[in-house]
């Protein structure tokens, strides 16, 4: 089953979603990258992943493929025949059953949601804290996600993102761009003043999944913004730097909402490790917005 020879190539599972498409335009060698359909590379069926690595035994896999709706993720909690945990879960170790790690390079994109964000567990988070195991203290797509880490952990690589964010992408908003079409539609709504959070530049991201690449190497990382902030501070910003607008904002609470579960007050990554180990300097939230309008980030 394992015996075929290595390609160097990097399989690419969600190469149409926010972050894996931003990486597949961004990668050095767009040769090396091959993006199967779905038909081709199901993580849901495992025939057809087995019949596709057969053919295409690959050096690398990155998994930006997830259900990744949070809500919706709720309304699925504790149902382990539910497509959240089929998608994050089995469909994780669909792919493990069919590599041989050894030979095969799984790169596992995770997220902070795996944290409690507690006060009594706080975050920012650094790459060695370890995940909340109790799924009632979480979201169940956090929990999704770090069952999927369990079986990646130790063979693998994990990196984990939060609030990731790009100039644009019509496919799906992110954490910019959808308070910015709500402010242009007069509908955004108040945002926490308490709540604390960190933000990935999908471009970072990229960056650092380039360089784990050539340095082939294994563990887990993080990959967010250098300092922490609040909903209500890091979008008053990026409206005044996109709109010209200040003091348009309502604060909100996130003590008001008591789900302390589907938002938690004290979230983030630390990323202190995995800058010194890739040799990157992550960018502030206030260098995250600057590079997103010099990419055209809602310009009017």
């Amino acid at each position: 089953m394992f015996g075929n020879k290595v390609e160097e190539k990097i399989l690419v599972t969600g190469s149409s979603g926010l972050v894996g498409s931003r990486f597949c335009e961004l990668y050095s060698k767009p040769e090396q990258i091959i993006t199967p359909s779905e038909e081709e590379f199901n993580l849901l069926n495992p025939d057809s992943i087995k019949k596709y690595l057969e053919l295409h035994r690959v050096k690398y896999i990155i998994n930006f493929g997830a259900f990744t709706d949070v809500l919706a993720a709720e309304s699925q909690r504790d149902d382990k025949t539910s497509l959240c945990w089929d998608l994050n879960v089995n469909g994780v170790r669909h792919v493990f059953d069919n590599i041989d790690p050894s030979q095969t390079h799984f790169i596992q994109i995770s997220t902070d949601m795996i944290f409690s964000g507690s006060e009594s567990d706080p975050g920012p988070y650094t790459e060695d804290h370890v995940p909340e195991s109790d799924s009632r203290k979480i979201t169940w797509y956090g929990y999704t996600k770090s069952q999927a880490e369990n079986i990646v952990s130790g063979s693998g690589v994990i990196i984990r993102i939060c609030n990731p964010v790009r100039a644009d992408f019509p496919a799906k908003s992110d954490y910019f761009r959808k308070p910015l079409s709500l402010f242009d539609q007069g509908k955004l709504y108040p945002l926490f003043s308490d709540q604390h959070i960190t933000i990935s530049y999908i471009d970072e991201i990229s960056a650092a999944l380039e360089k784990i690449i050539k340095k082939n190497l294994k563990g887990t990382f993080h990959v967010s913004s250098s300092d922490v902030v609040t909903p209500f501070d890091v979008i008053t910003k990026l409206l005044k730097k996109t709109r010209g607008v200040t003091q348009s904002i309502e604060e909100s609470s996130i003590l008001s909402l008591n789900n302390p579960v589907r938002y938690p007050q004290f979230a983030g990554l630390n990323c202190k490790k995995t800058e010194s180990a890739l040799d990157l300097k992550f960018s502030s939230t206030s260098q995250i917005i600057d590079n997103l309008i010099s990419q055209g980030l809602a310009l009017m």
